[in-house]
Protein backbone atom coordinates (compact mmCIF):
# COMPACT_ATOMS: atom_id res chain seq x y z
CA UNK A 1 0.00 0.00 0.00
CA UNK A 2 1.23 3.67 -0.72
CA UNK A 3 1.87 6.56 1.31
CA UNK A 4 -1.00 8.19 -1.30
CA UNK A 5 -3.44 5.64 -0.47
CA UNK A 6 -3.09 6.33 3.34
CA UNK A 7 -3.08 10.02 3.27
CA UNK A 8 -6.21 9.95 1.64
CA UNK A 9 -8.23 7.52 3.21
CA UNK A 10 -7.17 8.28 6.65
CA UNK A 11 -7.32 12.08 6.68
CA UNK A 12 -8.53 13.40 10.37
CA UNK A 13 -10.58 16.34 11.20
CA UNK A 14 -8.43 18.96 12.60
CA UNK A 15 -9.16 22.68 14.13
CA UNK A 16 -6.77 23.87 11.23
CA UNK A 17 -9.27 22.14 8.36
CA UNK A 18 -12.27 23.70 10.16
CA UNK A 19 -10.80 26.97 10.39
CA UNK A 20 -9.66 26.21 6.31
CA UNK A 21 -13.68 25.56 6.28
CA UNK A 22 -15.20 28.29 8.22
CA UNK A 23 -13.05 31.30 6.10
CA UNK A 24 -15.09 30.31 2.93
CA UNK A 25 -18.38 31.18 5.19
CA UNK A 26 -20.33 34.01 3.72
CA UNK A 27 -17.88 34.14 0.69
CA UNK A 28 -19.98 34.02 -2.96
CA UNK A 29 -18.80 32.96 -6.11
CA UNK A 30 -20.85 32.17 -9.37
CA UNK A 31 -20.87 28.59 -10.51
CA UNK A 32 -19.09 28.35 -13.94
CA UNK A 33 -18.82 25.35 -15.98
CA UNK A 34 -21.98 24.28 -14.73
CA UNK A 35 -22.77 21.04 -16.07
CA UNK A 36 -26.26 22.40 -17.96
CA UNK A 37 -26.29 26.15 -18.18
CA UNK A 38 -29.76 26.05 -20.20
CA UNK A 39 -32.55 23.62 -19.95
CA UNK A 40 -32.35 22.38 -23.12
CA UNK A 41 -34.42 20.10 -24.82
CA UNK A 42 -31.89 17.00 -24.24
CA UNK A 43 -30.91 17.78 -21.61
CA UNK A 44 -34.01 17.97 -19.70
CA UNK A 45 -35.20 14.66 -20.94
CA UNK A 46 -31.73 13.30 -19.82
CA UNK A 47 -32.63 14.55 -16.53
CA UNK A 48 -36.27 13.27 -16.00
CA UNK A 49 -34.88 9.79 -17.17
CA UNK A 50 -32.39 9.68 -14.87
CA UNK A 51 -34.78 9.84 -11.85
CA UNK A 52 -37.31 7.92 -13.87
CA UNK A 53 -39.77 10.56 -14.51
CA UNK A 54 -41.69 10.31 -18.16
CA UNK A 55 -44.38 13.44 -17.37
CA UNK A 56 -45.18 14.29 -21.03
CA UNK A 57 -44.47 18.00 -19.42
CA UNK A 58 -40.86 17.91 -19.36
CA UNK A 59 -40.68 15.00 -22.49
CA UNK A 60 -42.70 15.39 -25.21
CA UNK A 61 -42.68 18.73 -27.07
CA UNK A 62 -46.06 18.75 -28.72
CA UNK A 63 -47.63 18.18 -25.03
CA UNK A 64 -45.62 20.88 -23.95
CA UNK A 65 -46.68 23.52 -26.92
CA UNK A 66 -50.85 22.64 -25.97
CA UNK A 67 -49.97 23.73 -22.07
CA UNK A 68 -50.22 26.84 -20.33
CA UNK A 69 -47.01 27.28 -20.86
CA UNK A 70 -46.62 26.70 -24.80
CA UNK A 71 -43.29 24.86 -24.30
CA UNK A 72 -41.99 21.80 -22.37
CA UNK A 73 -40.72 22.84 -18.90
CA UNK A 74 -38.12 20.94 -16.75
CA UNK A 75 -39.06 19.32 -13.75
CA UNK A 76 -38.29 21.78 -10.11
CA UNK A 77 -35.25 19.26 -9.44
CA UNK A 78 -33.58 19.88 -12.72
CA UNK A 79 -31.67 22.96 -11.00
CA UNK A 80 -29.13 19.78 -9.74
CA UNK A 81 -27.52 19.83 -12.85
CA UNK A 82 -26.83 23.22 -12.84
CA UNK A 83 -25.60 23.06 -9.22
CA UNK A 84 -22.06 22.32 -9.93
CA UNK A 85 -19.48 21.78 -12.59
CA UNK A 86 -17.08 18.74 -12.83
CA UNK A 87 -14.32 19.54 -10.65
CA UNK A 88 -11.36 19.49 -13.14
CA UNK A 89 -13.00 22.41 -14.68
CA UNK A 90 -11.72 25.07 -12.27
CA UNK A 91 -12.22 25.49 -8.44
CA UNK A 92 -15.21 27.73 -8.97
CA UNK A 93 -17.02 24.84 -11.00
CA UNK A 94 -17.63 23.08 -8.06
CA UNK A 95 -21.02 24.09 -6.68
CA UNK A 96 -19.98 23.31 -3.18
CA UNK A 97 -16.37 22.35 -1.75
CA UNK A 98 -15.57 19.31 0.80
CA UNK A 99 -11.93 18.79 2.22
CA UNK A 100 -9.68 16.67 0.91
CA UNK A 101 -9.37 13.11 2.38
CA UNK A 102 -12.73 13.47 3.99
CA UNK A 103 -15.86 11.95 3.34
CA UNK A 104 -19.12 13.85 3.07
CA UNK A 105 -22.39 12.77 3.23
CA UNK A 106 -25.95 14.12 2.02
CA UNK A 107 -27.99 14.92 5.07
CA UNK A 108 -30.74 17.43 4.16
CA UNK A 109 -31.81 19.43 1.38
CA UNK A 110 -34.28 23.05 1.36
CA UNK A 111 -35.74 24.17 -1.98
CA UNK A 112 -37.59 27.43 -2.70
CA UNK A 113 -39.19 27.67 -6.12
CA UNK A 114 -40.28 31.21 -7.10
CA UNK A 115 -41.22 30.70 -11.00
CA UNK A 116 -41.16 27.22 -13.64
CA UNK A 117 -37.96 26.31 -15.72
CA UNK A 118 -39.11 26.77 -19.20
CA UNK A 119 -37.83 24.76 -22.11
CA UNK A 120 -34.47 26.91 -23.83
CA UNK A 121 -34.14 29.20 -20.61
CA UNK A 122 -30.79 30.03 -19.68
CA UNK A 123 -29.45 29.02 -16.17
CA UNK A 124 -26.68 30.70 -14.13
CA UNK A 125 -26.39 30.32 -9.99
CA UNK A 126 -24.01 31.43 -7.31
CA UNK A 127 -22.88 29.34 -4.38
CA UNK A 128 -21.62 30.48 -1.04
CA UNK A 129 -21.30 28.29 2.62
CA UNK A 130 -23.41 29.57 5.30
CA UNK A 131 -22.71 27.42 8.42
CA UNK A 132 -20.18 25.14 9.72
CA UNK A 133 -21.12 23.29 12.90
CA UNK A 134 -18.99 20.61 14.76
CA UNK A 135 -20.89 17.45 15.52
CA UNK A 136 -20.57 14.00 16.85
CA UNK A 137 -21.66 10.93 14.82
CA UNK A 138 -22.37 7.16 15.73
CA UNK A 139 -20.56 6.78 12.44
CA UNK A 140 -16.95 8.62 12.47
CA UNK A 141 -17.33 10.41 16.06
CA UNK A 142 -15.61 13.80 15.31
CA UNK A 143 -17.35 15.23 12.38
CA UNK A 144 -18.77 18.81 10.60
CA UNK A 145 -21.88 19.83 9.16
CA UNK A 146 -21.44 22.05 6.75
CA UNK A 147 -24.32 24.31 5.02
CA UNK A 148 -24.26 25.51 1.29
CA UNK A 149 -26.80 27.88 -0.15
CA UNK A 150 -27.27 28.34 -3.95
CA UNK A 151 -29.14 30.57 -6.15
CA UNK A 152 -30.38 30.29 -9.58
CA UNK A 153 -31.45 32.78 -12.13
CA UNK A 154 -32.90 32.83 -16.12
CA UNK A 155 -31.88 34.90 -18.25
CA UNK A 156 -34.59 37.31 -17.46
CA UNK A 157 -32.58 37.60 -14.06
CA UNK A 158 -35.45 35.88 -12.88
CA UNK A 159 -34.83 34.16 -9.52
CA UNK A 160 -35.84 30.87 -10.31
CA UNK A 161 -35.09 29.25 -6.95
CA UNK A 162 -32.73 29.04 -3.75
CA UNK A 163 -31.66 25.66 -2.59
CA UNK A 164 -29.55 24.94 1.05
CA UNK A 165 -27.98 21.23 0.98
CA UNK A 166 -26.36 20.41 4.25
CA UNK A 167 -23.97 17.70 4.17
CA UNK A 168 -21.74 15.41 7.27
CA UNK A 169 -18.29 15.76 7.11
CA UNK A 170 -16.86 12.09 8.55
CA UNK A 171 -13.13 10.73 8.83
CA UNK A 172 -13.12 7.84 6.29
CA UNK A 173 -11.01 5.35 8.11
CA UNK A 174 -12.70 6.23 11.58
CA UNK A 175 -16.21 5.43 9.95
CA UNK A 176 -14.81 2.15 8.96
CA UNK A 177 -13.37 1.03 12.35
CA UNK A 178 -17.06 1.95 14.19
CA UNK A 179 -18.17 -0.62 12.52
CA UNK A 180 -22.10 0.78 12.77
CA UNK A 181 -23.30 -1.50 9.98
CA UNK A 182 -21.18 -4.74 10.41
CA UNK A 183 -24.39 -6.94 10.36
CA UNK A 184 -25.81 -5.42 7.27
CA UNK A 185 -26.87 -7.89 4.90
CA UNK A 186 -28.51 -6.81 1.33
CA UNK A 187 -32.58 -7.67 1.08
CA UNK A 188 -33.02 -10.43 -1.64
CA UNK A 189 -36.51 -10.18 -2.82
CA UNK A 190 -39.06 -13.42 -3.80
CA UNK A 191 -40.20 -13.65 -7.39
CA UNK A 192 -43.74 -12.29 -5.67
CA UNK A 193 -42.22 -9.26 -4.10
CA UNK A 194 -40.51 -8.15 -7.36
CA UNK A 195 -43.88 -8.65 -8.89
CA UNK A 196 -45.76 -6.56 -6.62
CA UNK A 197 -43.13 -3.91 -6.51
CA UNK A 198 -44.41 -4.09 -10.73
CA UNK A 199 -47.86 -3.95 -9.53
CA UNK A 200 -46.96 -0.58 -7.35
CA UNK A 201 -45.34 1.14 -10.26
CA UNK A 202 -48.09 0.45 -12.61
CA UNK A 203 -50.36 2.17 -10.47
CA UNK A 204 -48.60 5.52 -10.90
CA UNK A 205 -51.29 8.46 -11.48
CA UNK A 206 -49.58 11.40 -13.38
CA UNK A 207 -52.76 14.46 -13.23
CA UNK A 208 -51.17 16.24 -16.44
CA UNK A 209 -53.78 19.20 -17.62
CA UNK A 210 -56.59 18.22 -15.79
CA UNK A 211 -56.15 21.04 -12.81
CA UNK A 212 -55.94 19.76 -9.46
CA UNK A 213 -57.86 22.98 -7.66
CA UNK A 214 -57.23 23.66 -3.65
CA UNK A 215 -61.31 23.65 -2.45
CA UNK A 216 -60.87 20.05 -3.98
CA UNK A 217 -58.63 18.93 -1.69
CA UNK A 218 -58.88 17.42 2.02
CA UNK A 219 -56.67 18.05 5.13
CA UNK A 220 -55.70 14.02 5.68
CA UNK A 221 -55.68 13.04 2.01
CA UNK A 222 -52.65 10.45 1.27
CA UNK A 223 -51.03 11.07 -2.68
CA UNK A 224 -50.99 8.24 -4.70
CA UNK A 225 -47.28 7.08 -3.90
CA UNK A 226 -44.22 6.34 -6.97
CA UNK A 227 -42.24 3.56 -6.55
CA UNK A 228 -38.79 3.89 -7.62
CA UNK A 229 -36.03 0.76 -7.42
CA UNK A 230 -34.81 -1.57 -6.60
CA UNK A 231 -31.83 0.63 -6.79
CA UNK A 232 -28.84 -0.75 -8.86
CA UNK A 233 -25.64 0.17 -10.30
CA UNK A 234 -27.02 0.87 -13.50
CA UNK A 235 -29.33 3.48 -11.98
CA UNK A 236 -26.52 4.98 -10.40
CA UNK A 237 -24.67 5.39 -13.34
CA UNK A 238 -27.96 6.48 -15.55
CA UNK A 239 -28.40 9.86 -12.61
CA UNK A 240 -24.85 10.18 -12.63
CA UNK A 241 -24.99 10.98 -15.86
CA UNK A 242 -27.96 13.39 -16.10
CA UNK A 243 -26.54 15.37 -13.08
CA UNK A 244 -22.98 15.35 -13.23
CA UNK A 245 -21.00 14.69 -10.32
CA UNK A 246 -17.70 16.55 -9.90
CA UNK A 247 -15.65 13.25 -10.57
CA UNK A 248 -17.22 11.91 -13.57
CA UNK A 249 -14.00 12.08 -15.55
CA UNK A 250 -11.75 9.94 -17.95
CA UNK A 251 -8.40 8.74 -19.01
CA UNK A 252 -6.12 12.62 -19.56
CA UNK A 253 -8.70 14.27 -17.58
CA UNK A 254 -8.18 12.40 -14.43
CA UNK A 255 -3.97 12.10 -14.36
CA UNK A 256 -4.05 15.90 -14.85
CA UNK A 257 -6.20 16.55 -12.14
CA UNK A 258 -5.24 14.08 -10.11
CA UNK A 259 -1.45 15.65 -10.57
CA UNK A 260 -3.05 19.09 -10.01
CA UNK A 261 -4.79 17.92 -6.56
CA UNK A 262 -3.21 14.65 -5.21
CA UNK A 263 -5.41 14.60 -2.12
CA UNK A 264 -8.86 14.13 -4.11
CA UNK A 265 -7.44 10.83 -5.60
CA UNK A 266 -8.56 7.52 -3.48
CA UNK A 267 -6.67 4.77 -5.52
CA UNK A 268 -8.09 1.81 -6.25
CA UNK A 269 -6.67 -0.61 -3.28
CA UNK A 270 -6.46 -3.65 -5.48
CA UNK A 271 -4.62 -2.11 -8.47
CA UNK A 272 -3.37 1.55 -7.41
CA UNK A 273 -5.27 2.93 -10.31
CA UNK A 274 -6.51 6.22 -9.53
CA UNK A 275 -10.18 6.94 -8.54
CA UNK A 276 -12.62 9.44 -6.80
CA UNK A 277 -14.76 8.82 -3.58
CA UNK A 278 -17.81 9.29 -5.43
CA UNK A 279 -17.67 5.94 -6.40
CA UNK A 280 -19.12 4.94 -3.12
CA UNK A 281 -22.50 5.28 -5.24
CA UNK A 282 -22.03 2.14 -7.17
CA UNK A 283 -18.95 0.89 -5.59
CA UNK A 284 -20.06 -1.80 -2.64
CA UNK A 285 -16.44 -2.42 -1.36
CA UNK A 286 -15.34 1.32 -0.98
CA UNK A 287 -18.92 2.42 0.91
CA UNK A 288 -18.01 -0.04 3.58
CA UNK A 289 -14.63 1.72 3.29
CA UNK A 290 -15.89 4.79 4.28
CA UNK A 291 -18.15 3.73 6.78
CA UNK A 292 -21.63 2.54 4.58
CA UNK A 293 -23.39 -0.74 5.25
CA UNK A 294 -22.79 -0.79 0.87
CA UNK A 295 -22.76 1.43 -1.99
CA UNK A 296 -26.10 3.73 -1.76
CA UNK A 297 -27.79 7.13 -3.66
CA UNK A 298 -26.86 10.65 -3.98
CA UNK A 299 -28.81 12.36 -1.65
CA UNK A 300 -30.18 15.36 -4.36
CA UNK A 301 -31.04 11.75 -6.10
CA UNK A 302 -33.98 10.51 -3.34
CA UNK A 303 -35.19 14.33 -2.67
CA UNK A 304 -35.96 14.34 -6.79
CA UNK A 305 -37.85 11.08 -5.76
CA UNK A 306 -40.66 12.87 -3.66
CA UNK A 307 -40.64 16.13 -6.58
CA UNK A 308 -41.78 13.57 -9.04
CA UNK A 309 -44.10 12.44 -7.07
CA UNK A 310 -45.25 15.56 -5.72
CA UNK A 311 -45.18 17.40 -9.94
CA UNK A 312 -47.37 14.07 -10.89
CA UNK A 313 -49.83 14.31 -7.82
CA UNK A 314 -50.24 18.91 -8.59
CA UNK A 315 -50.39 18.89 -12.16
CA UNK A 316 -49.29 20.95 -14.59
CA UNK A 317 -51.32 24.15 -13.37
CA UNK A 318 -49.34 22.90 -9.66
CA UNK A 319 -46.42 24.61 -8.34
CA UNK A 320 -44.13 22.93 -5.50
CA UNK A 321 -43.22 26.24 -3.82
CA UNK A 322 -40.92 25.05 -0.87
CA UNK A 323 -39.40 21.36 0.43
CA UNK A 324 -37.37 20.45 3.45
CA UNK A 325 -36.05 16.74 3.68
CA UNK A 326 -34.13 14.94 5.58
CA UNK A 327 -31.95 11.68 5.07
CA UNK A 328 -32.37 9.76 7.87
CA UNK A 329 -31.19 5.88 6.50
CA UNK A 330 -28.97 4.31 3.93
CA UNK A 331 -30.18 3.66 0.97
CA UNK A 332 -28.53 1.03 -0.50
CA UNK A 333 -28.03 -1.18 -3.78
CA UNK A 334 -30.85 -3.41 -3.77
CA UNK A 335 -33.30 -1.65 -1.89
CA UNK A 336 -36.82 0.05 -3.36
CA UNK A 337 -38.21 2.98 -2.12
CA UNK A 338 -42.27 3.99 -2.22
CA UNK A 339 -42.59 7.77 -1.71
CA UNK A 340 -45.57 8.73 -0.13
CA UNK A 341 -46.96 11.98 1.08
CA UNK A 342 -50.14 13.04 3.18
CA UNK A 343 -52.31 16.27 3.64
CA UNK A 344 -51.57 18.11 5.95
CA UNK A 345 -53.04 21.87 6.16
CA UNK A 346 -53.61 24.39 3.41
CA UNK A 347 -53.92 27.92 3.69
CA UNK A 348 -53.74 31.12 1.07
CA UNK A 349 -50.77 33.46 1.81
CA UNK A 350 -50.32 36.00 0.07
CA UNK A 351 -52.48 35.65 -2.68
CA UNK A 352 -51.33 32.00 -3.01
CA UNK A 353 -53.46 29.16 -2.20
CA UNK A 354 -51.24 26.46 -0.90
CA UNK A 355 -51.21 23.09 0.07
CA UNK A 356 -48.69 21.96 2.77
CA UNK A 357 -47.88 17.85 2.98
CA UNK A 358 -45.77 15.88 4.84
CA UNK A 359 -43.37 13.46 2.73
CA UNK A 360 -41.59 10.59 2.90
CA UNK A 361 -39.83 7.56 1.52
CA UNK A 362 -40.06 3.86 3.08
CA UNK A 363 -37.71 1.00 1.74
CA UNK A 364 -38.77 -2.53 1.17
CA UNK A 365 -38.08 -3.03 5.32
CA UNK A 366 -40.85 -0.92 5.91
CA UNK A 367 -38.06 1.37 7.17
CA UNK A 368 -38.30 5.10 6.59
CA UNK A 369 -35.15 6.47 4.51
CA UNK A 370 -36.25 9.80 4.41
CA UNK A 371 -38.89 12.45 5.93
CA UNK A 372 -39.91 16.03 4.46
CA UNK A 373 -42.38 18.84 4.27
CA UNK A 374 -43.45 20.50 0.89
CA UNK A 375 -45.72 23.50 0.18
CA UNK A 376 -47.35 23.47 -3.40
CA UNK A 377 -49.36 26.07 -4.82
CA UNK A 378 -52.76 25.08 -6.44
CA UNK A 379 -54.62 26.76 -9.05
CA UNK A 380 -57.87 27.96 -7.30
CA UNK A 381 -61.81 27.62 -8.29
CA UNK A 382 -61.92 31.23 -7.08
CA UNK A 383 -59.44 32.81 -9.76
CA UNK A 384 -60.76 29.91 -12.57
Amino acid sequence: MTQGIDLNVDAKITDEALAKARARIGEEVPISEAWNSEAAKDSIRKWAEGIGDTNPLWINLDYGKKSKFGAVLAPPSFLYTCNQGPAHRGAKAGGFRGLPGLHRFWSEEEWEWFVPIKHNDAIRGSTKEVEINERRSSLALRSFENVTEQRFWNQKDELLAIHRMHFVNTERSTAAKTGVHKEFQKYRYTAEELQKIMADIDMEVVRGATPRYWEDVQVGENLPHVVKGPLTSSEEVSFTAAWGGPFIMASEIVHRYVRAHPKANVPDRETNAPDFPERAHWDDKFAREVGAPAAYDFGGQRVAWLIHMLTNWCGDDGFIRKLRAKLIKFNVLGDATWCTARVTAKSIENGEHLVHLEIKGDNQRHETTIIGTASIRLPSKSKA
